[in-house]
């Protein structure tokens, strides 16, 4: 999980009882431009941003890159902060004769997009892990590592599919289960002149080591495909109905477009949040090749990680103006990084549109070559808690909250009234009967900006009388941002 001081989150109606002219609001993060760019000679074969990290108190920004001699090798810059990231070197990777670099030992591996990620419950010499995919070995496996600078492939493969783009692999505290969420293909669902549509399948194991369970009976499987028919990998298919469906697109999405990967974030024990890529297909590309599109970031939340909502499609990240560096293509990264009052979030991107200059699935597009100073991520920057807020109407509204467990002796409010709203809090029992002492006239008007701003009633914030008992929260504001409670 990224935070443990749990809080009640608006992202849904699912910690709201009622509501009065008041809408649930998707926020866009800050665009804070690239954060890591290509500096070293070893980068300039080509770099993948992958994952972000949290490692002993710093953050790894783990990207792949491509060597000499079609040598592959992941390399990590570090960070304290999130924002200024260095290059440790690590001694570990040859290149052109020396080991000064930051390059990482993926065992001779060469997967695609990959996903690191440290496991809690694992033995030291499996402490970090890494998920990866090669569709010419066959599918997706598994990496581990004691250090996260060596890593060795462990035997076999946890899915036998063609597993294209990042996935995002964890270990779900809540469920006590690896989960990851990966590419998958709903063949029900046609973009013409393609056969079905791009969705984020789900799969869980208890065991890494283990291939991932998959439905062997599922209805309706892709036939292999036809790329690697005379390959040793002879029989590949994509994932249709083997593994759930998490995420895909529906009747309220555009007919052209579908989804890419989800980058998911267990962000509480009981809120999960990811930013899937919808893709808009050109049903105009030249020449029918049918994979060209351009592509920006929306936003889904769940409480559980395996049942998700899109309730607020807009863009959560709109690709820049002309003169910007991602008009075409965007697709967020694992992980965050949080600070005091913000979030970092990290995302790759360009100028060309997913297909441009292809006229078949296989053509190779020449790419202009990777230049010292290049961008290799982006950084976004989003308020603590502040995906999506509860907004009230500039002439009032209200916010009646589900019974809580008041845990400690002071109740927060993650709220932006900035000069012109305000708000006030009421508490009441479970049983919605008024708690003396608490109602709205004796609470002290509530004005401000702050992640976590402390309610008060005649000028006393302490609630110790009610700590451990479950209540409900009445919040009257005008003109406010409400983003999240802090029992």
């Amino acid at each position: 999980m990224l935070l443990n001081n749990d809080r009640l989150l608006f992202f849904d109606h699912h910690h709201i009882e009622s509501a009065r002219d008041v809408t649930l609001t998707l926020n866009a993060p800050a665009k804070r431009g690239a954060c890591l760019r290509i500096e070293k000679e070893w980068e300039l074969g080509g770099v993948r941003g992958d994952c972000v990290v949290p490692v002993d108190g710093t953050y790894r920004f783990y990207y792949k890159v491509s060597l000499d001699e079609g040598r592959t090798a992941f390399a990590i810059a570090t960070s304290s902060d999130g924002v200024t990231w260095d290059r440790p070197e690590l001694g570990v990777v040859s290149f052109r004769g020396s080991t000064a670099n930051n390059l990482v030992d993926v065992d001779g591996q060469k997967p695609g997009e990959v996903c690191v990620f440290l496991d809690p419950t694992a033995p030291e010499e499996h402490r970090f892990k890494a998920v990866g995919h090669n569709a010419a070995e066959g599918g997706m496996y598994l990496l581990t590592s004691p250090d996260g600078f060596r890593f060795k492939r462990a035997p076999g493969l946890l899915l036998n599919f063609i597993c294209d783009n990042h996935n995002t692999s964890f270990y779900d505290e809540r469920l006590g289960k690896y989960v990851t969420y990966l590419r998958g293909w709903d063949r029900s669902r046609h973009i013409p002149p393609m056969d079905g549509s791009r969705v984020i399948s789900r799969a869980e194991s208890d065991d890494l080591f283990r291939p991932f369970p998959i439905d062997e009976q599922a209805p309706d499987p892709w036939p292999p495909a036809r790329k690697w028919e005379e390959t040793e990998v002879a029989g590949l298919r994509k994932i249709n109905r083997e593994l759930p469906m998490a995420m895909r697109c529906d009747e309220q999405d555009p007919p052209e477009a579908d989804l890419y990967q989800a980058a998911a974030v267990h962000y509480l024990r009981e809120a999960y949040v990811a930013f899937p890529t919808l893709y808009y297909h050109h049903p105009w590309a030249p020449e029918g090749f049918v994979n060209d599109g351009i592509l920006d970031l929306q936003f889904a939340s769940s409480r559980d990680g395996i049942n998700w909502r899109r309730d607020l499609r807009d863009p959560y990240v709109r690709l820049d103006l002309p003169d910007g560096t991602t008009t075409k293509l965007m697709h967020m990264l694992v992980g965050m990084v949080p600070h005091s009052h913000h979030l970092s979030q990290y995302y790759v991107g360009g100028n060309r549109s997913h297909g441009q200059g292809r006229v078949t699935g296989d053509t190779k597009v020449p790419h202009k070559p990777p230049s010292i100073g290049d961008p290799i991520a982006y950084r976004l920057e989003q308020r603590l808690d502040g995906f999506v807020s509860v907004d009230s109407a500039y002439t009032g509204g209200e916010l009646l909250t589900k019974p809580f467990v008041l845990t400690g002796k002071e109740l927060a409010l993650n709220i932006d009234t900035s000069a012109s709203g305000e708000a006030r809090v009421a508490l009441f029992g479970e049983d919605g009967s008024a708690i003396p002492g608490y109602g709205l006239e004796e609470c002290d008007r509530i004005q401000g900006n702050d992640t976590r701003l402390v309610a008060s009633w005649r000028k006393t914030s302490d609630l110790s009388g009610l700590t451990g008992k479950r209540v409900k929260a009445l919040v009257k504001c005008r003109s406010t941002k409400l983003f999240a409670v802090y029992p």
